[in-house]
């Protein structure tokens, strides 16, 4: 029965980290690239639209990756704090992990909202500029985020890698 709940927890496991890291990478290199074709209120639809899926998408898989990561982890081969290369590869892993959802939650509830442009007919010119300034600002601020998010998702996948080779 042991054996079936590691492979269980391993499937689920790999579920995650393929859902979002491949997630990521679509966004990055086809999403991207698709958004040079389109009008500025079409982009605007898009990132709102697939912004929010993303985020969505991305908290599930970090559940995922922790809830079936500490049992994968329990019921493991190695012992922690004895297994020096596994110890440190978890705890780099784990903090990775803590900054993905650190990431998540500024991309979720800082940078997003930040990007829509709140404009009236009743602003002046000079409000409607620094407006667009703003949000020029927050999407040159989720750019770096988002591509920081991507860094940190391979590096993980690369330590993950490793801490089946130890």
């Amino acid at each position: 029965m042991e054996n079936i709940a590691y492979n269980l927890l391993s499937i689920v496991h790999a579920l995650s980290w393929s859902i979002y890291a491949g997630g990521a990478i679509c966004m990055e290199l086809i999403l991207r690239h698709a958004q040079e074709y389109m009008k500025p209120s079409q982009i605007a639809v898009v990132c709102e639209n697939s912004g929010k899926r993303y985020r969505w998408w991305s908290l599930f898989c970090l559940l995922g990756l922790v809830v079936s990561g500490i049992p994968l982890v329990a019921l493991g081969t190695h012992e922690l704090g004895v297994d020096r290369k596994y110890s440190v590869l978890l705890a780099c892993l784990t903090l990775l992990w803590l900054v993905q959802v650190l990431l998540l939650a500024l991309l979720s509830f800082r940078f997003h909202p930040e990007m829509h442009a709140r404009l009236s007919s009743s602003m002046s010119a000079e409000e409607i500029k620094r407006e667009r300034q703003r949000v020029g600002a927050a999407i040159v601020n989720m750019n770096i985020t988002v591509r920081i998010e991507l860094g940190c998702i391979v590096l993980a996948l690369a330590l993950g890698a490793a801490l089946h080779l130890v």
